[in-house]
């Protein structure tokens, strides 16, 4: 093999200084936001060097660091700037991050639109033991992200994805949506409807696409005389999912079924049903997903797939200590089940 064949070393703090005509020390200021040791320019000139050396901080020394490396990063791709809002990415943070707390672990989270994530602090200056992420957005942008983050050399755990086999460090956790699209679609067609509706937002989840195909496949199992509508909401917001389900009504005749993509989206959808003086579930069921507190409030009561969520971020959390402390992921893929729960909208 040709010297010019060889991999490329990966850059050191050394290398940075040496580019930018500094000390590593000044380097070192730069990275941990030490800046008042550094003059603006100076910083300039060590940032500079830094992105034309693709200088990443590694974890291959943890031991010699312990201390700076009890840190996992959660990488959430979303363009909602309200992404800690949501109620899933809520239960799946928390689940993981009491289980990184018990073991002095911390967690850092940074949310960002896959377009930022290139210059992001959490990819550009990390000192983190492994990656945790969610990623939402179309598939081939999907992939792409967690293909960035696993060129990171670093163990990651993604949530709500598969992951590609020819990545050994990259573990997948996951909850059964597939089964649940299922359900749901078994649960309807075995009450006779067959115009099913189902209300997605406008940004595309790998969870929401595994619940639309599980309950296409109830209806091809079933002989495939139902037909399943996708009706695209702007957003996942109460008014964007009231205007779709309105100008959809608008137009066409009701459907026997609404399902929502998940609970919000579905009671948003049953609010305006009875505003218009629909019945639910006279004229119109009514499903959604997740079964989060928000069902709860409902009248009629909700029915949904409960939702392991809480658990997911625990198995996460697990999976990176184990995988931390063995060198290893000792499974690749962990699905949860989901369960269903039949409410009075049904």
């Amino acid at each position: 093999m040709g010297v010019e064949d060889r991999p490329k070393a990966r850059a050191t703090i050394k290398d940075v200084a040496r580019a930018a005509e500094v000390s590593p020390m000044t380097v070192s200021n730069v990275l941990n936001g030490r800046l008042q040791f550094v003059s603006p320019a100076t910083r300039k000139r060590v940032e500079r060097e830094i992105e034309r050396l693709n200088y990443r901080r590694s974890t291959n020394a943890r031991n010699l660091r312990v201390a700076e490396q009890r840190s996992i990063g959660m990488v959430i791709v979303d363009e909602s700037p309200t992404f800690l809002a949501d109620f899933f990415t809520c239960q799946v943070v928390a689940g993981l991050a009491n289980v990184l707390n018990g073991a002095d672990y911390t967690l850092t989270i940074q949310g960002m639109a896959a377009s930022a994530l290139e210059q992001s602090m959490i990819l550009k200056n990390y000192e983190v033991g492994g990656f945790c992420a969610m990623v939402a957005g179309p598939a081939e942008q999907r992939r792409a992200v967690i293909h960035r983050l696993a060129e990171l050399d670093q163990p990651l755990v993604v949530f709500q994805a598969s992951v590609d086999g020819e990545k050994p460090d990259v573990c997948s956790v996951r909850q059964d949506d597939r089964g649940g699209g299922r359900l749901i679609g078994d649960h309807l067609l075995a009450r006779r409807a067959s115009e099913l509706l189902m209300v997605v937002p406008g940004q595309d989840w790998p969870a929401i696409e595994n619940r639309a195909a599980g309950i296409s496949d109830s209806i091809a199992a079933a002989g495939g005389e139902a037909r399943l509508t996708m009706l695209r909401a702007k957003s996942e917001s109460f008014a964007d999912v009231q205007a779709a389900v309105a100008s959809y009504l608008d137009q066409h005749p009701l459907p026997d079924a609404v399902i929502g993509a998940n609970d919000p989206i579905a009671i948003a959808a049953m609010l305006l049903l009875n505003d218009r003086g629909v019945s639910v579930p006279g004229q119109v069921r009514v499903v959604g997903f997740n079964g989060f507190d928000a069902h709860l409030y409902s009248r009629p009561h909700l029915t949904t797939v409960l939702s392991p969520a809480y658990a997911l971020g625990e198995r996460a959390g697990q999976a990176m200590l184990d995988r931390l402390r063995d060198g290893h992921f000792a499974r690749r893929d962990h699905l949860l089940p989901v369960v269903f729960e039949q409410g009075f909208t049904t």
